[in-house]
């Protein structure tokens, strides 16, 4: 939201997106900025994706690894070029390094809008769209134009207005100022093409268990 402190909210939001480099489902797949905050959130991220080393998980030092199969490596590379092409900036990463192995590196990608391949799609790895928008009422739309729900995120200094805004959000989950937080005795589950159900918590046990009725006459 437009109160919220870049600075304050760039380690909360770079984990969000970039936890084993985009490869969970509920990683953030897409971040909108209100153009009050864009550059000085797009410059603390960026600070920080040039400063993950990545490499060979068993060398020390190592933070950030591959994607995991040479198809996904390929999808990802083609939605940054199909970025790239249509005129997004992409502000750091973007090419493969050469050399052995799935190393796709940490890119964050602006100027670009709803309606790209990129925004649009599942990349399902180390890349962040980050889209502009103009109003809170805007980018809840935004957010729930996809048939996606698994979960988001609200970032605010103001939790009230957060929680406000987080109910009109159509997912299975809404952080306020985290992303990707799970634990076992809170259901987990998404809405809309997001999945069917939950799991964890009591409403999870249950979706795995038969009920049976015994009935006595008395």
């Amino acid at each position: 939201l437009p109160d919220a402190d870049p600075k304050a909210i760039a380690m909360g939001l770079f984990w969000g997106a970039f936890l084993n480099m985009g490869q969970t489902c509920a990683c953030a797949k897409r971040l909108y900025v209100p153009d009050s905050l864009h550059d000085a959130v797009v410059a603390e991220l960026k600070g920080l994706a040039e400063a993950m080393p990545m490499g060979d998980g068993m060398q020390d030092g190592t933070v950030m690894g591959p994607i995991q199969n040479r198809m996904q490596f390929d999808k990802v590379s083609r939605l940054v070029e199909r970025a790239r092409a249509d005129g997004a900036t992409i502000v750091c990463g973007g090419r493969p390094a050469d050399g052995p192995g799935n190393f796709f590196p940490l890119t964050i990608v602006t100027d670009i809008d709803d309606g790209a391949p990129l925004v649009d799609e599942e990349q399902f790895g180390p890349v962040l769209p980050i889209v502009r928008y103009r109003d809170v009422d805007d980018a809840v739309a935004r957010a729930n134009r996809l048939d996606v729900g698994l979960g988001a995120s609200v970032w605010s200094t103001d939790l009230d207005r957060a929680r406000e805004v987080a109910s009109r959000i159509q997912a299975g989950t809404v952080w306020i100022n985290q992303h990707g937080m799970i634990h076992p005795m809170v259901p987990f589950g998404g809405t809309k093409g997001s999945g069917w159900g939950v799991e964890f918590g009591v409403d999870g046990l249950k979706a795995v268990t038969q009920p049976q009725v015994i009935s006595i006459k008395k």
